[in-house]
C-alpha cells in the first residue's frame, strides 16, 4: 500500500479526535472582520462605504420583506418558491448536465455498529468527489430494510470530510447511512496546492480557496456556489444509486459552510426530505454590520438586490421538514436566526399548522441558557411539526449539548422513529488532542492514494479549467458603438454618477503648510462630500489665479499618517501646479486598505469588500468610476481648472477604474495608466489570479473586455506596461506626475 500523505493525516488526528469529541463538523472559528474605528480619520471613508452598502442592503430587505408579508395563501407561496428557486439558478448560472458518476469504492474499514467505505465519483466529467460512506451494521435478527440517508458537509475546516466523523458516526449509530464529502477546496479537494508543501494551499485556508475559486466564474456571470451546489446534487445521485438506501428518505445536514451548503442543496434539490442547517441561518441585515459577507460561496452577486435574504433558502423547502439550528453567541447573529425563523414560521404555516407559533417578545428574552426548542413562540410547537428552532448556548459550532436534540429531529422526519437517541459517552477529560477515534485507522478516511486528487490524478478538472471551458464556449460579445458600450459598461459595473451632475461639496480645510520660497502655487487637503454620503479624500494644488490645464491623478491612499514618506511624490506635485497645472489627487473608494480580514494573500485587501458590493447590485470598479466621474465634477466647477484641459492618470488597479471612467466621461481628453490588466480574457486564463478582486465585474466577458475600451478611447489613452491576467495584480504602485 502507498504511504499515506503525513501532513493530511497530522491534520486527520487532530481534527478526528476533536470533532469526535465536540460532536460538531463546525470548523474552527473564523475570524470576524477587524473593523475600523469611526474616529480614525484614515478610516473615515471605509466606515462610510460599510454604511452605505449596508444602506442600499436595508432598503433591499425592507423591500423584500414587505413582499413575502404579503403572501397569504399557500398558492401565493408556491408561486413565491417557483420565483425565488427560479431566481438563485439565474443567479449562480444554472446547473450543469448530470453526466456518468464512475463511482468506485477504494476501501472498507469497520467501525463499532457502522463500516466506512471510501468513495470517489465526478460530479462533471472528470471532477472527482472524495467522500466517506458510513452504513450501520445491520442487527441481528431484524428484517432488512432499505435505509434513510443523510448527506453531511463539512464546516471551513482544512481536514473536510474528516471532521464530519462525530456526527457521522452518531447518525450511523442510530440507524442513517451518511454520505460525508469533501467540498471544493478541503480535505483531498485543494484547488490550489502548494507543490513544495503537499497537503497545504497556496491560498493557505479552505475561505482562501473559496475565494479564488469564486474570482472567474463571476467574470462570466455564474457564481461558484454553481458548483458547490452541483457537488452536493450529485452526492444524493450517489446515494440514490446504493440498493441500500431508501430512495424515499434522504436528508441533508451540515454546520457553517456545511450549513450553508446543506441549505443550497435543500433549497435547489427537492429529493432531500429533511434539512438540518446549523450556526448558518441569519438575517443579512444582522450579520452585515456585525461580521460583514463571507466566503464567495456564500455571497451570490446580486442575492440581496434580487429581493432574496436567508429566510428563503427556509422558505424554499416548506413543507419539507426542516430544523435551524442556533447557539446563542454564534458569529452569525442568533438575533437573526430568530427574525428568519419567526418569518418562516408564517410561511411554513401556510403548509404546516402546526409551525405556527405566536412570536414572542424582544429577541433577547429568547435567547437560550441551554438546550431549548423552538424559543421564538409563546406557544408549544409539536415534534412533529415540519419546523423546528433548535437553540443552545457557546459559540459559533458548539453543537455538543445539541446531537440529542439534532438526532432527535433526523430520527422523527427521516427516520420516521420515535426512539431515543444513541449517543456516545463524553470524551475522556485525559484524552490526547491527537488520539484517533476508538477503532479507527488514519487510513480510513484518506481515498485517494496521495491524499489529493491534484496529485493522485493530475489530468482532473478543477473548478477554474471547468469555467474555462464554460467561457470557451460563449458567443463572444459583438462589437459595440461608443453609445452601446458606454450603456454596457454602466450596466456592468453600476456605475451611476453622470458627467455634470451637481459637483461633490468642498469641505476645504486650510491651505498646508506654505509652498517653498518661488513656488506660486497653494496645497490644500481636503474631502469631496459625494451625493451618497461618501467622502473622498482629495489634495488640490493650486496654481496662481486663472485657468489652467488639468491633471486628476488617482491614488490608493491619501493617509496623513504616511506623509513623511511622499517627500518625492508632493515634490513633484508642486512642480507641476508651478508650471501651470492644476492637480487633483483623489483616493477612490474603499480607502485605505487593511480595515478587513484578509482570507488569503492571493485575495488582497478588499475582497470581502467587494463580495459587499455585489450582494447588493454594486461592484467596486463602479463605486470608483463614480468616484472620478465626481472629481470630474468638481474640476468642472472649479475656478481654476480648464474644463476643456482635463486629463488623468492611473496605475493597477485604479488604472482599470480610469479606463471605464474615461469612456463614459468625454470631459477626460486624455489618460495615462499603465500596470493595469490587459484583458480580461487573460485573467480568465490565468491558473491562479493574484490580487484580482478589485478588478472582477461580475458577467463582464459577456458584454465587452477591456481592449474594447482601449479601441473606443484611441488616441485619448496612453497606455504603459499592461499585465497579464497571471501578474500579481495587487503589487503595482501608485503612478509618479
Amino acid at each position: 500500500m502507498q504511504m499515506p500523505n503525513l501532513p493530511l493525516f497530522a491534520a486527520l488526528l487532530a481534527a478526528s479526535f476533536c470533532l469526535a469529541a465536540a460532536q460538531t463538523p463546525a470548523a474552527a472559528p473564523v475570524s470576524p472582520i477587524a473593523k475600523a474605528k469611526p474616529d480614525d480619520p484614515a478610516n473615515v471613508g471605509r466606515v462610510q462605504l460599510n454604511h452605505y452598502l449596508d444602506n442600499i442592503a436595508d432598503q433591499q430587505l425592507a423591500a423584500r420583506t414587505s413582499t413575502v408579508a404579503a403572501i397569504k395563501t399557500r398558492a401565493e407561496a408556491k408561486a413565491r418558491q417557483r420565483e425565488v428557486r427560479a431566481k438563485i439558478l439565474t443567479l449562480i448560472g444554472g446547473l450543469p448536465e448530470k453526466t456518468p458518476l464512475n463511482a468506485r469504492t477504494l476501501g472498507t474499514t469497520q467501525a463499532d455498529g457502522f463500516r466506512i467505505e471510501k468513495i470517489l465519483f465526478d460530479s462533471q466529467p472528470n471532477f472527482p468527489v472524495t467522500a466517506l460512506l458510513y452504513l450501520p451494521d445491520a442487527k441481528p435478527g431484524a428484517p432488512q430494510q432499505k435505509l434513510p440517508a443523510i448527506v453531511v458537509a463539512p464546516g471551513h475546516g482544512a481536514t473536510g470530510k474528516a471532521s464530519d466523523y462525530g456526527f457521522a458516526s452518531t447518525f450511523a449509530r442510530n440507524g442513517f447511512a451518511v454520505l460525508s464529502y469533501d467540498p471544493i477546496g478541503q480535505g483531498e479537494r485543494l484547488q490550489y496546492p502548494d507543490p513544495a508543501n503537499p497537503g497545504q494551499s497556496l491560498a493557505t485556508r479552505p475561505t482562501g480557496e473559496h475565494g479564488e475559486a469564486g474570482l472567474q466564474p463571476t467574470l462570466l456571470g455564474d457564481a461558484v456556489a454553481r458548483y458547490f451546489a452541483w457537488d452536493g446534487i450529485r452526492a444524493v445521485d450517489y446515494l440514490l444509486s446504493r440498493p441500500e438506501i431508501d430512495p424515499n428518505r434522504i436528508g441533508a445536514f451540515g454546520c457553517s459552510g456545511g450549513g450553508a451548503m446543506t441549505a443550497l442543496l435543500g433549497a435547489l434539490d427537492t429529493r432531500i426530505k429533511v434539512i438540518g442547517t446549523a450556526c448558518y441561518i441569519t438575517s443579512f441585515d444582522t450579520l452585515l454590520p456585525a461580521i460583514g459577507p463571507q466566503d464567495a460561496e456564500q455571497s451570490t452577486p446580486n442575492f440581496i438586490a434580487s429581493g432574496l435574504d436567508f429566510p428563503d433558502w427556509v422558505e424554499l423547502v416548506a413543507p419539507r421538514p426542516y430544523a435551524v439550528i442556533s447557539t446563542a453567541s454564534d458569529m452569525f447573529p442568533y438575533a437573526g436566526a430568530r427574525a428568519t425563523v419567526v418569518e418562516a414560521r408564517r410561511f411554513y404555516s401556510l403548509f404546516d399548522p402546526a409551525s405556527d407559533g405566536t412570536p414572542t417578545g424582544a429577541p433577547s428574552p429568547g435567547v437560550p441558557t441551554g438546550p431549548t426548542l423552538n424559543p421564538d413562540t409563546s406557544n408549544t410547537i409539536p415534534p412533529s411539526a415540519a419546523l423546528q428552532w433548535i437553540t443552545g448556548i457557546g459559540g459559533h459550532g458548539n453543537l455538543r449539548p445539541l446531537q440529542s436534540q439534532i438526532v432527535a429531529f433526523f430520527l422523527t422526519h427521516l427516520a420516521h422513529s420515535d426512539a431515543a437517541p444513541l449517543l456516545p459517552p463524553p470524551p475522556a477529560p485525559s484524552s490526547s488532542p491527537f488520539a484517533l477515534p476508538t477503532g479507527i485507522s488514519k487510513e480510513a478516511f484518506q481515498v485517494t492514494p496521495t491524499g489529493q486528487v491534484a496529485t493522485s490524478y493530475p489530468n482532473a478538472e478543477t473548478v477554474h479549467t471547468l469555467n474555462l471551458k464554460r467561457y470557451n464556449a460563449l458567443s463572444k460579445p459583438k462589437p459595440l458603438t461608443i453609445p452601446q458600450l458606454q450603456q454596457a459598461v454602466r450596466e456592468v459595473t453600476h456605475a451611476t454618477v453622470m458627467p455634470g451632475d451637481a459637483p461633490p461639496v468642498n469641505t476645504e480645510a486650510p491651505a498646508l503648510a506654505s509652498p517653498p520660497e518661488g513656488s506660486v502655487h497653494v496645497r490644500h487637503r481636503f474631502t469631496l462630500a459625494t451625493a451618497s454620503g461618501i467622502d473622498i479624500q482629495a489634495e488640490f494644488y493650486r496654481p496662481s489665479d486663472g485657468k489652467h490645464p488639468a491633471l486628476l491623478i488617482l491614488r490608493d491612499s491619501l493617509d496623513p499618517a504616511l506623509e513623511s514618506s511622499r517627500g518625492d511624490d508632493i515634490r513633484k506635485l508642486r512642480a507641476l501646479a508651478d508650471a501651470g497645472t492644476a492637480v487633483l489627487v483623489i483616493a477612490p473608494r474603499p480607502s485605505p486598505p487593511g480595515t478587513e480580514e484578509t482570507k488569503s494573500p492571493l485575495l488582497g485587501p478588499f475582497y470581502l469588500t467587494e463580495l459587499h458590493s455585489e450582494l447588493v447590485g454594486k461592484t467596486l470598479v463602479g463605486l470608483r468610476i463614480d468616484d472620478v466621474i465626481s472629481a470630474v465634477n468638481f474640476m468642472s466647477h472649479g475656478t481654476t481648472p480648464d474644463p476643456n484641459q482635463i486629463s488623468a492618470q492611473a496605475s493597477g488597479h485604479l488604472g482599470l477604474v480610469l479606463l471605464h471612467a474615461a469612456v463614459l466621461d468625454p470631459r477626460l481628453k486624455h489618460i495615462t495608466i499603465d500596470h493595469t490588466l490587459e484583458s480580461y480574457d487573460s485573467l480568465l486564463k490565468a491558473p491562479m489570479p493574484k490580487g484580482a478582486p478589485e478588478d472582477i465585474l461580475p458577467g463582464v466577458v459577456r458584454r465587452y473586455d477591456l481592449p474594447d475600451l482601449v479601441r473606443a478611447l484611441g488616441p485619448r489613452l496612453t497606455l504603459n506596461d499592461l499585465l497579464p491576467g497571471t501578474a500579481d495584480l495587487g503589487a503595482t504602485s501608485n503612478p509618479s506626475p
